[in-house]
């Protein structure tokens, strides 16, 4: 992927920017005002990929060798796929550990701002990646002039690269000694460009050209370009045979008129060549097709047809397939999707299935660079990165980046570091949250509305993906994980206002459900259970007496010790689900001994949290299996508990969310 990129006098950015992009997530996204440079950002990846046109800034006048504009990646390979020739190894570890190993003070002097961004991204990212040391991180572009650079990195690398070549010796001639160097680094450069397909969909890129069989973006997209396909079935001497037979035609007119024949312009007589034929099927039968969209079973409508927001989900929803379905193709291939404005022409009330749809998308590729103005992914999403830019009191570029899943807790820090001279949007909170709660809102009103389940993780996420998928395909529910118990309490009072004043029009439900914290703060949420008919707001609760599991309203006295999702499942698929991790964690559910497993009995629900006979000390043990890895074994449980689920009734409290949703 690509963790970061220095544009210098390109477009809207003047002097040397680095903009952070991803401290090893897929989802990366660009926030802020119209004419900021967020989009060329993404044009400069494709200058990159691409060899399209370079976009200078137009203030930009001194054309020396020394300030010449440059677009320079901070490349995150792996190893392998270039460890495969000994000289490129060579220098790619040198170039590897000093990008890894620079300080601050090694910078240059002049880009002090600059450099501490820099120096405090790549340590973030070795702090946030697993097993950072099987990359390379390349920090390697070209000037306008199609000359290799390191940017502010060159003093640093070209020492380091005459120590290890050198021993030392600092009075070599610089360019006699750095020539074959370069010469390797062309390579190098080459064969890293030959890594990346880069999929650019430009605001103003429309859906019909954007799904022409022979755009480039689209053929990547296939896995296969199409005279590769063509290849596949056109023999090597169909194009020879064509040639003869035209030929005996020339030749026969030429025998009839004696002293006149057709002939080319040229001495050698020009022949069809493979790309002719090529180029001919995809006039005659390629271009005469155009992409339509289903519409019940066997109705099929133009693409040209459509809204332009229904154009821009098509664009979303053939890149996502496609992405899918041909990943085995694309699999030597570091695959990143830059999407202009994928919310461009949308009703609001479209947004957050766009931007799930786009987190859902970021699976499939290395890489999504998005750029956007609705805020409201932040708080949708569970994971990923984000950088706000903005400008200064002085009208330079300011970045400010932040990790999604604790982007409230950075955004904070970010304010609090920034100061008087930096204009971080002091509103990003309230944005985020404005125009999630506006999406739910408009989302919830007119005849065919959509449902929520607003929940804390993504683990609960995978849950009710599974035992509400039949409300999900027909009754329009969306699930929406926010992270964290606050942030639901922070989205149901946004949302208790908004209904209050829209009691009339809203006719979709939504459910907000939460853990029972130890330090629950019932006094937060001033909750009147008749607010709206269509709004519920609950925690979970085991009932110690008759041992059921009860969805209480998120104030009540109702006494309950800390109960999360995993202490409300079946006891008897938990247990199930918990033995398959054993041989992989025996450490962690050493403890799981026959001895303490409770009777099930036939057809009876029991929660999770009474499946063992366990003393306070072995079942905070056993809690704590759940937060291996970084909390992800929540996620991992939850997939594999699914795949043992027998009966999709086994949970009476679903059942009990389920005739909220459906009712009328």
């Amino acid at each position: 992927m690509i963790l970061g990129i220095f544009l210098r006098h390109i477009k809207t950015y003047k002097g040397i920017n680095f903009i952070p992009l991803s401290d090893g997530n897929s989802f990366c996204g660009l926030v802020g005002d119209n004419g900021i440079g967020k989009s060329t950002i993404l044009e400069s990846l494709d200058t990159i990929f691409n060899n399209r046109d370079w976009n200078i800034n137009i203030e930009h006048k001194s054309k020396t060798k020394d300030n010449l504009p440059y677009i320079l990646p901070i490349f995150c390979i792996e190893k392998s796929k270039l460890d495969n020739d000994l000289d490129h190894t060579d220098i790619l570890n040198i170039v590897n550990k000093a990008t890894r190993e620079i300080t601050i003070p090694e910078f240059p002097s002049r880009s002090k701002e600059v450099s501490t961004r820099v120096f405090d991204h790549i340590a973030r990212f070795l702090v946030n990646a697993d097993e950072n040391d099987k990359y390379y991180l390349i920090p390697l572009g070209v000037k306008e002039d199609r000359s290799l650079s390191f940017g502010i990195f060159e003093r640093f690398i070209h020492q380091r690269l005459k120590d290890n070549y050198l021993l030392g010796d600092d009075n070599s001639d610089d360019e006699n000694f750095f020539e074959p160097i370069y010469k390797i680094l062309s390579e190098i450069w080459e064969k890293i460009l030959g890594l990346y397909n880069y999929i650019y969909i430009p605001k103003e890129l429309s859906a019909e050209d954007f799904t022409k069989l022979h755009n480039k973006e689209f053929q990547i997209l296939m896995g296969k370009t199409l005279t590769e396909t063509l290849d596949t079935f056109i023999p090597q001497n169909f194009v020879q045979k064509i040639n003869d037979n035209l030929d005996q035609i020339i030749t026969a007119i030429t025998e009839d008129l004696d002293f006149y024949t057709y002939r080319t312009i040229h001495t050698r007589q020009q022949k069809l060549k493979k790309a002719d034929i090529y180029q001919l099927i995809t006039d005659a039968y390629f271009g005469i097709r155009h992409i339509h969209q289903r519409f019940n079973t066997d109705s099929w409508i133009p693409i040209s047809k459509l809204s332009s927001g229904e154009k821009q989900k098509a664009i979303l929803n053939i890149a996502h397939t496609l992405l899918i379905k041909k990943q085995s193709s694309n699999k030597d291939k570091y695959v990143i999707l830059g999407f202009d404005e994928p919310e461009s022409s949308l009703h609001i009330s479209a947004c957050f299935d766009v931007f799930q749809q786009l987190y859902d998308t970021s699976k499939y590729c290395n890489q999504l660079i998005f750029t956007t103005h609705w805020y409201g992914f932040l708080p949708a999403v569970i994971d990923g990165n984000t950088v706000i830019i903005s400008r200064n009191d002085n009208q330079d570029h300011q970045f400010d980046f932040i990790n999604i899943y604790k982007y409230r807790e950075e955004t904070k820090q970010a304010q609090e570091k920034s100061g008087k001279n930096n204009k971080l949007p002091s509103s990003i909170k309230l944005k985020s949250v404005n125009d999630l709660v506006q999406s739910i809102i408009c989302g919830s009103m007119g005849e065919e509305p959509f449902n929520w389940i607003i929940c804390e993780g993504s683990s609960e996420k995978v849950y009710f993906n599974y035992f509400f998928s039949d409300l999900i395909e027909n009754n329009r529910l969306r699930i929406l994980p926010v992270g964290s118990y606050k942030e639901v309490k922070r989205l149901y009072n946004h949302l208790s206002i908004a209904f209050q004043e829209f009691k009339d029009e809203i006719t979709g439900k939504v459910y907000l459900l939460c853990d029972t914290d130890k330090d629950l703060d019932n006094k937060y949420t001033p909750l009147q259970e008749n607010q709206h008919p269509n709004l519920r707001y609950r925690r979970f609760v085991n009932n110690t007496r008759n041992g059921t599991t009860r969805l209480e309203v998120i104030n009540t006295s109702v006494a309950s010790d800390p109960t999360e999702l995993e202490d409300v499942l079946n006891a008897k698929t938990f247990v199930k689900t918990l033995e398959q991790f054993k041989d992989d964690f025996p450490k962690e559910l050493k403890l799981l001994e026959p001895d303490i497993y409770e009777v099930f009995e036939e057809n009876e629900f029991l929660p999770s949290a009474w499946a063992f006979s366990l003393s306070p000390p072995n079942r905070i043990k056993l809690m704590k299996f759940f937060d291996t890895n970084k909390g992800e074994m929540k996620v991992q449980f939850a997939k594999k508990y699914i795949q043992n689920v027998d009966d999709i009734n086994e949970l009476p409290w679903i059942n009990d969310i389920k005739k909220f949703l459906i009712s009328t």
